[in-house]
């Protein structure tokens, strides 16, 4: 049965607010929703008819083939997600504009799109999706997208430094007992206290040399939407990340 199972990029989207609308106005977000990961896939180049896609409740599941490279998925689809969801919501009543929580994972998945998914991957995937910290940033803040990333992709593709973020733009979370990291792509600020934020001291490196965290009242003072986070990036090692360009073979 273990051969079944290989380790697949996973994708959890899931449209917050989505059980509080009416039934015609659910409709109108699965489409909305549909529509906005087609445009960001194609804007992106990625080969979206090649994904294994599920279905769910306000929400899609997407297990992607091996030719479909991380680092464009964690960076310019996720850019691109955000322009088609603003697009969207230009055009949409309020009750039917788009709020998304994308959760990315990298894990052992088996089975397929008619019968379903199974494994570690997608299951991660699905509880990243739903995460209390991750509710939190969308209830308390005005962002249209948050994207929750597991440790494995942080760890080997942003802090591998393969796409153009910086650690620096994550916020690392509790999301039910695993560590994963939060992103607000389009400058949109930090809410304070998002729930299960992990203290600067828990989400320390096991290292001797990790720096300490400014006392209140020093430092440079500065303010902005990382106001008071306090990120420690220390040395990562992960798997072989290949970046693939052209046919992507």
């Amino acid at each position: 049965m273990g051969h079944d199972f290989e380790r697949r990029l996973v994708l959890a989207v899931r449209a917050h607010g989505y059980d509080t609308r009416t039934a015609r106005m659910q409709g109108l977000i699965r489409e909305g929703l549909s529509g906005a990961l087609d445009v960001a896939a194609r804007r992106a180049r990625l080969d979206r008819p090649s994904w294994g896609r599920v279905g769910e409740v306000g929400g899609e599941l997407a297990v992607l083939p091996p030719g479909e490279p991380e680092p464009v998925v964690c960076d310019a689809f996720v850019h691109q997600v955000l322009g088609a969801v603003r697009e969207h919501n230009r055009v949409t009543a309020p009750e039917g504009r788009l709020r998304l929580r994308l959760a990315i994972n990298f894990g052992m998945t088996a089975g397929e799109a008619a019968g379903g998914y199974t494994g570690p991957g997608p299951v991660v995937a699905r509880e990243l999706a739903g995460c209390a910290a991750a509710r939190a940033v969308l209830e308390r803040g005005a962002a249209e997208l948050v994207v929750v990333m597991s440790a494995d992709v942080v760890e080997d593709t942003i802090a591998g430094q393969l796409t153009s973020l910086e650690t620096k733009d994550l916020r690392e979370v509790d999301a039910g007992g695993r560590r994963a990291w939060l992103w607000l792509p389009g400058g949109h600020p930090w809410p304070e206290d998002p729930a299960g934020a992990v203290p600067a001291s828990e989400a320390a490196p096991d290292t001797a040399t990790a720096p300490a965290p400014p006392a209140p009242g020093t430092g440079n003072g500065g303010g902005g939407p990382f106001a008071g986070a306090h990120i420690i990036a220390g040395t990562v090692a992960g798997r072989d990340v290949h970046q693939h360009f052209g046919d992507r073979t």
